[in-house]
């Protein structure tokens, strides 16, 4: 059986999986032997990059960490009039213009001591759609100068803004050169409907444009950009001296984030190097790095048996050494790859319970443990011909978590991969 149809049918099949249960026979539950001695191979890949738009969170900012190196994040999106058919009224004269990214979260620092940042945001020169698709590694024309920017500031992200006499929830909020505002109400034909406005202005770049000399300095933000992200123009007229009008970042717009990595060189010496991987694995997300395994003897152990499968287990254990004052990612998937190297499901993490594919992190035991069942009985039985399988951090396009794994041969706490199964007769 073809193992994407042989994947269909544990889908499909599987409604409360009880691996033991499933796969040996009915009354039939001795003879279970033990193996725990495997060898494994594991080493750090660098991830190429992830698909990166219309996500619920887009991340901003620069971060230098201590054991990566440094990490940029930045973004681009369309806004649109938050109403058709704007009239400025007669002698509308712009008074300020300024760009508002509502902040969610963090991860780094943005104390005044280590998290001050220069944010700018530039003029993209280039039409984007909403229903494109664009990498973490996409970029689009834009203008050489910003259109305005921040100076240095340490995101306060508890501190309420006050705003024309009100205060609003903490925001980032970027002035803007009062030349664009005043394009806009000379343009006001431009502005008549979303279609028209994003012809005549393609969108924003927004970035962190932070020097970052040393490790433990900056921060990667996070935005839910449909949840308020905005222009907002204020002017005056004839008739009246305290208007605004907004262009916003809705479902509609197109939008999608960008990343950057500067590795530091013990990094890049550990990426596809296995003996590295004997005491240590790295996890990025952002695009960056996770696990690759294999088990090299894993056929010659089989040595021609028909085995059935009752447990297989695969822990990590943490290295809280390296993790230092950065959370690690609370859910780790293992995942395949087909043959254009897209990543894909392991026939466990296909049954869709989190509970039973493992993965999430146990602040007890400061583990990560897989079920590995399914995968290694498909792989026993030559339904999935490549040998390695991927230690994926989840999030990857909307958080920046590192997570440093304790690599198989680390006597902090080494890998540990326990496999239950029966030797079943031929007939």
């Amino acid at each position: 059986m073809p193992f994407f149809a042989y994947l269909c049918f544990l889908i499909v099949s599987c409604k409360e999986p009880k691996l033991g249960s499933e796969i040996l026979p009915n009354g039939d539950n001795t003879q279970l032997l033990r193996e725990s001695n495997l060898a494994l191979e594991i080493s750090t890949e660098r991830e190429d990059s992830v698909r990166s738009d219309e996500l619920s969170l887009n991340l901003l900012g620069a971060l230098n960490d201590p054991v990566l190196g440094k990490i940029r994040s930045s973004v681009y999106c369309q806004l649109r009039p938050a109403v058709s058919n704007i009239d400025f009224g007669a002698g509308a004269t712009a008074d300020s213009i300024v760009l508002v990214f509502p902040y969610n979260s963090f991860y780094g620092s943005v104390s005044k001591l280590n998290g001050l940042q220069q944010f700018s945001v530039y003029r993209v020169r280039e039409s984007f759609w909403k229903d494109s698709v664009y990498y973490s590694n996409d970029t689009l024309l834009r203008d050489a100068s910003p259109l305005g920017q921040t100076g240095f500031i340490a995101p306060a992200l508890l501190d309420s803004v006050p705003v024309g006499g009100n205060k609003e929830a903490p925001h980032l909020r970027i002035p803007i050169a009062i030349e664009l505002a005043q394009e806009f109400l000379t343009n006001q034909a431009s502005l008549a409907n979303a279609d028209v406005f994003t012809a005549f202005f393609n969108g924003i770049y927004v970035s962190s444009e932070t020097y970052l000399p040393s490790g433990d300095q900056g921060a990667i933000l996070d935005f839910n950009l449909i949840g308020g992200a905005r222009i907002d123009l204020f002017y005056h007229n004839d008739t009246n001296d305290s208007l605004k009008t907004s262009f916003i970042v809705n479902e509609s717009s197109a939008r999608f984030s960008r990343f950057n990595h500067t590795y530091l060189s013990e990094i890049s010496q550990a990426i596809n190097n296995t003996e590295a991987g004997k005491q240590q694995v790295y996890l990025h997300n952002m695009a960056g790095l996770r696990g690759k395994v294999r088990i090299p003897d894993l056929m010659q152990w089989k040595n021609n048996r028909n085995i059935l499968v009752h447990q297989a287990r695969l822990t990590f254990t943490l290295d809280e050494t390296n993790q230092g004052e950065y959370a690690s990612n609370p859910l780790l998937n293992i995942v395949l790859k087909d043959a254009s190297g897209t990543l894909i499901l392991t026939p466990d993490l296909a049954v869709g319970n989190q509970t039973y594919s493992g993965g999430e992190f146990n602040s007890s035991s400061k583990t990560y443990t897989f079920n590995l069942a399914r995968y290694m009985q498909s792989r026993l039985n030559g339904l999935i011909e490549d040998e390695f399988f991927y230690i994926q951090p989840t999030g990857t396009g909307i958080s920046s978590y590192r997570t440093f794994l304790l690599g198989n041969e680390n006597p902090l706490g080494p890998v540990k991969f326990e496999l239950l199964y029966q030797v079943i007769p031929e007939n």
